[in-house]
């Protein structure tokens, strides 16, 4: 009984909480929170400031750099109007301008040498049809001995009609050759057909001259017949060469440089050995009549045929290079 009792104690004081005072403690708290607020809330603000200032760094970068770079004109698409063409990428309308120096593009019409070509090969198939015999004796003389040349020359010379026809086929083939030539190698600049017709008459005047001197020749020295033949030679070569060189005007008027340039090189090889024909066929002819050697012939060839031929050619050139 004198023991203290605890029990009861212990049990009044559960049954009764005892109650603190958390008046300090909850202020205290308050303030320690709102430190800490107010110290994340000074973070976020410096962060904030530090990213616009990065952001006003970036943005003062790109705009330099974006000064710096050369502005592109700013191109309006019209595409209501025939304007939209005007932005075209392969029509530079809105670039500078190039200054360029051309000439104008000289239209080389060929119509007019088509059609004279076209008329030499209408007077040879009227030669080839109309007389077809003439035609084809003067071919078949080259071929024939002395004796059937006489007898082929005698009906030749029956034609007269015929061998002023030929005649004049050499003449125009010839001289359009001669023209087309001076043409190819660019010797003068004269008119195609100022230089045609000079061409043709110079032939047509150096071989009538050149009939009358050897008819005169004749006469004077009492050689007719020597002469004749010597004559008949020449004039025969001359008609063979006329037909002969007309594929070759065909050549030179409308084919290439190439082509042309053959064309001229077997063209004088097959007019040399026509020449070289012709004068041996000659030197055979008056050989037995006139009784002359070869070295006669050679000097007479030198005196009326080369040195006449050279100084044609000589004054020709002469007066092309001071026409250029």
């Amino acid at each position: 009984m004198a023991q203290t009792d605890t029990t009861s104690k212990i049990e009044t004081t559960r049954n009764h909480p005892v109650t603190i005072p958390i008046k300090n403690l909850s202020v205290k708290k308050v303030i320690a929170d709102t430190a800490q607020r107010e110290f994340a809330d000074s973070v976020l603000q410096a962060d904030s400031l530090h990213i616009a200032k990065k952001m006003a760094d970036s943005l003062k970068a790109d705009s330099i750099r974006k000064a710096a770079v050369p502005q592109k004109p700013v191109v309006v698409y019209d595409t209501s109007t025939y304007k939209k063409y005007q932005t075209h990428p392969y029509l530079p309308l809105h670039k500078q301008a190039i200054y360029m120096l051309i000439d104008y593009r000289k239209a080389d019409s060929k119509d007019e040498l088509f059609y004279l070509m076209a008329g030499v090969i209408l007077i040879l198939a009227f030669i080839r049809v109309t007389f077809s015999k003439y035609f084809r004796n003067i071919f078949l003389l080259f071929f024939q001995t002395s004796l059937r040349q006489k007898q082929t020359r005698d009906q030749l010379l029956q034609d007269n009609l015929a061998s002023l026809l030929t005649n004049f086929l050499f003449v125009i083939s010839a001289g359009l050759y001669i023209t087309l030539i001076i043409r190819y190698k660019n010797l003068s600049n004269i008119s195609f057909w100022w230089l045609a017709g000079g061409t043709a008459v110079v032939l047509l005047a150096t071989y009538l001259i050149k009939y009358l001197f050897i008819l005169f020749t004749g006469w004077v020295f009492n050689s007719r017949e020597a002469a004749g033949s010597y004559v008949f030679v020449v004039f025969m070569v001359n008609k063979v060469m006329g037909v002969m060189l007309i594929p070759f005007l065909l050549i030179l008027s409308f084919s290439g440089p190439q082509m042309v340039s053959v064309a001229v090189t077997v063209s004088a090889g097959m007019i040399l050995l026509l020449f070289g024909y012709r004068y041996w066929v000659s030197f055979i002819a008056i050989r037995n009549k006139l009784k002359v050697n070869a070295l006669h012939f050679f000097l007479y060839l030198c005196a009326v045929e080369l040195l006449p031929l050279v100084l044609i050619y000589k004054i020709l050139i002469n007066y092309f290079t001071g026409s250029l």
